[in-house]
C-alpha cells in the first residue's frame, strides 16, 4: 500500500474491495507497515481527528491523543512491534468538532500473509471504537455500586444475600458480621448449618425455601437466633431477587435486632400490669367503700322511711277510725231521717188542707233543695264516701306492708312475697297512671320466704319505677311472680325503649346512670343487686333495643321455708 493517496483505478479488484471495506467500517481505521509506520487511514478517521490523510501518514498520532494516554499507547505499541502480538488499549482521542477528548477502545492486530509459504507479516491493522458513553455508563454503574455498597455496609440492620440454588451466603454487611460474629470472608460460600445449631438452621432454611417458592416478601416479626453474645430476637424480612426470566436468583434478607426493645416492652407490660392491678385494687376498694357507705345511708333512709311511714299510718289510722265510725252512725241516722221525710211527703195533701200556708213554705223549700233528688242521691254520696274511706284504709295498710316497720328490721322474717308485691304496685300505681302506663300484675301462689321483706319491696319498687320511666305513653309494665324449680322467680317486664347492648354490662355498677344529670344517682340498680346478693339470689337482665326489657330476680330454694 502506498503512503500517499492513489488513484482508485490503479488498484486491483482485491485491494479496492479492501479499501471499500475499510471505508464502510463504523470505526476509525488505519494500517501500518510491519515496522510500525502508518501507511493508510479511512475517511472516518480524518473527519473525527481533523487530520488529513497526509498529516496522518506522518508520525502525528500523539497530537490527537490525550497527554495522559500518550505514554501508555506508545508503550503498548512498542511491545506489539517487538512481540508481534495483538493488543487492546483504552485511550482518549480529541474530537475535532469540539476539541473534546473522548474515550476509545484501540484494537491492533498483525496482518499475516496466509497465501505465501513463508507466511510473513504484511503489516498492522488498527481500529478505534468510541466507548465514551459505555465508559461513562460503566463509571456510573461503579459509582452506584459503591454508593449502594456504602449504604448497605453502613445500615444499622443486618443484611445478607444467599444464592437461590444452595442458599449459601454471597454477601453480608458489617451489621450482620457484628450480630453473628463471623466476617464476610468467612461467610461467603457457606450456609446456615456452618454457623447455627441444626434445628435453628433448618428453621432458617425452611423460611428461605418458602420465600423462593412463593416469590413474595415474607416478614417474620420475632425470630430467635443464637449468637456469640447470647440469643437475640430479630425482626426479619426476606424477599427473592429474580433474574430476567422471573426466576429466583438470590434471596435478600434484612434483620433488625429488637432484643432490647422486646425486653423493654415486656418490662413495660409487666409494670403496666402491676400498675393496673394496683389501680384496680384501689378502685375496687374505693367502690366497695362507696357502695358500703351508700348502702348504709340507704338502710338508714329505709329504716327512717319505715318509721315515718308507720308513724304517718298510725296518725292517719286514728282519725280515719273516728271518721269511719261517724260515717257509719251518719249513714244510719240519715237513712232514718230520709224515711221520716218520705213519711211527711206521704201526708202532704192532708197538711195542705189543714194549714195551706205551712204547706206552701214546705213545698217551696222542698223545691229549692230538690228534695226528691236529694233523697235519692244521699245514699250514693254516703256509699262513695264509704269507698273513699276504704281506699284510704287500703293505702295505710299498703304503707305499713311496704315498710314492714312493725317487724324486726335487723333479722329476716317469713313473708308472703305476693303481699309485698301487691302493696308495692299499689304504691306506684299513681306514677304509672300519670304517665299513661298500664301496670299489670301476674302473681302466682308462692311459698313463704325467709327474707328482709322491706328490702325486697325496695328492689321491686326501684325496678317498677325504672320500667315506667322507660316506657312511652300507652306502654305496659308487668310484675310477675312464679314458684320455679330451686326457688322463687320475680320478673319486671316493660315495653320500653330497651337498653343499649354496649352498656348492659354496666347497669349494676355504682353511680352508673343513663338519666339526665339531677334525675338519677346511679345507685338504684347497684343497691338492688346488693340486696338480692345478700339474700343468696341473683338478678339478671334481658333487653332488646327498641322492644323492651325484662329484669328477673331469683331467690334460691334455700331461702324458702
Amino acid at each position: 500500500m502506498a503512503n500517499i493517496p492513489v488513484d482508485p483505478d490503479s488498484l486491483d479488484a482485491g485491494e479496492r474491495r479492501f479499501r471499500l471495506f475499510i471505508e464502510m467500517m463504523p470505526h476509525l481505521a488505519w494500517t501500518a507497515s510491519p515496522t510500525g509506520v502508518i501507511d493508510f487511514c479511512n475517511q472516518r478517521w480524518c473527519r473525527y481527528t481533523g487530520l488529513t490523510v497526509a498529516e496522518t501518514l506522518h508520525p502525528a498520532l500523539p497530537a490527537v491523543l490525550h497527554p495522559e494516554d500518550v505514554g501508555l499507547c506508545a508503550g503498548r505499541w512498542k511491545e506489539a512491534l517487538e512481540s508481534g502480538m495483538p493488543y487492546e488499549v483504552e485511550c482518549r482521542l480529541r474530537r475535532a468538532s469540539d476539541g473534546m477528548y473522548r474515550w476509545h477502545l484501540g484494537q491492533v492486530s498483525p496482518m499475516w500473509d496466509i497465501e505465501s509459504a513463508q507466511g510473513g507479516m504484511l503489516g498492522w491493522c488498527g481500529t478505534f471504537t468510541e466507548i465514551e458513553d459505555r465508559k461513562r455508563g460503566v463509571e456510573e454503574v461503579r459509582d452506584l455500586e459503591r454508593f449502594l455498597e456504602s449504604i448497605v455496609d453502613n445500615m444499622p440492620d443486618a443484611v445478607f444475600v444467599k444464592d437461590a440454588a444452595e442458599l449459601r451466603f454471597v454477601r453480608v454487611n458489617k451489621a450482620m458480621e457484628d450480630l453473628v460474629g463471623f466476617t464476610s470472608a468467612t461467610a461467603i460460600g457457606k450456609n446456615d448449618f456452618d454457623f447455627f445449631p441444626k434445628q435453628e438452621a433448618e428453621f432458617f432454611i425452611s423460611k428461605d425455601r418458602a420465600v423462593l417458592a412463593g416469590g413474595e416478601l415474607l416478614e417474620i416479626p420475632e425470630e430467635p437466633m443464637h449468637t456469640p453474645t447470647g440469643t437475640k430476637i430479630l425482626h426479619t424480612k426476606k424477599i427473592p431477587i429474580l433474574d430476567s426470566r422471573g426466576k429466583p436468583q438470590y434471596l435478600l434478607g434484612i434483620a433488625r435486632d429488637i432484643t432490647a426493645r422486646k425486653r423493654a416492652q415486656e418490662e413495660l407490660q409487666e409494670k403496666n400490669r402491676l400498675l393496673q392491678e394496683s389501680a384496680r385494687s384501689e378502685h375496687e376498694a374505693l367502690q366497695a367503700l362507696k357502695t358500703a357507705q351508700t348502702r348504709l345511708v340507704q338502710s338508714e333512709k329505709l329504716a327512717s322511711l319505715g318509721q315515718l311511714v308507720a308513724g304517718v299510718a298510725h296518725e292517719i289510722n286514728n282519725p280515719l277510725a273516728f271518721v269511719a265510725n261517724n260515717h257509719a252512725v251518719l249513714a244510719r241516722d240519715l237513712a232514718m231521717l230520709c224515711d221520716l221525710l218520705r213519711m211527711y211527703q206521704a201526708v202532704g195533701p192532708k197538711l195542705a188542707d189543714a194549714d195551706p200556708a205551712a204547706f206552701a213554705d214546705i213545698t217551696e223549700i222542698a223545691e229549692r233543695i230538690d228534695l226528691a233528688y236529694t233523697l235519692t242521691n244521699l245514699p250514693e254520696l254516703l256509699a262513695r264516701s264509704r269507698d273513699g274511706l276504704k281506699r284510704i284504709q287500703k293505702i295505710v295498710l299498703d304503707l305499713r306492708e311496704f315498710s314492714r316497720h312493725d317487724s324486726a328490721a335487723d333479722r329476716p322474717e317469713e313473708a308472703d312475697l305476693n303481699t309485698g308485691l301487691q302493696s308495692t304496685a299499689n304504691m306506684i300505681q299513681g306514677r304509672a297512671r300519670s304517665r299513661e302506663i298500664r301496670l299489670e300484675l301476674d302473681l302466682a301462689p308462692l311459698p313463704r320466704v325467709n327474707c328482709y321483706a322491706a328490702k325486697i319491696n325496695q328492689v321491686v319498687m326501684n325496678l317498677l319505677a325504672n320500667a315506667i320511666d322507660a316506657c312511652e305513653a300507652g306502654g305496659q309494665v308487668t310484675l310477675r311472680s312464679r314458684a320455679v324449680d330451686g326457688g322463687i322467680e320475680l320478673q319486671v317486664i316493660d315495653t320500653g325503649h330497651g337498653i343499649d347492648p354496649e352498656i348492659v354490662g354496666k347497669i349494676f355498677d355504682p353511680f352508673f346512670t343513663t338519666k339526665p344529670q339531677g334525675e338519677g344517682t346511679g345507685m338504684g340498680l347497684s343497691i338492688s343487686y346488693g340486696i338480692i346478693s345478700e339474700h343468696g339470689g341473683k338478678i339478671t337482665v334481658e333487653s332488646t333495643l327498641g322492644s323492651g326489657t325484662c329484669f328477673t330476680i331469683h331467690l334460691p330454694l334455700g331461702a324458702v321455708i
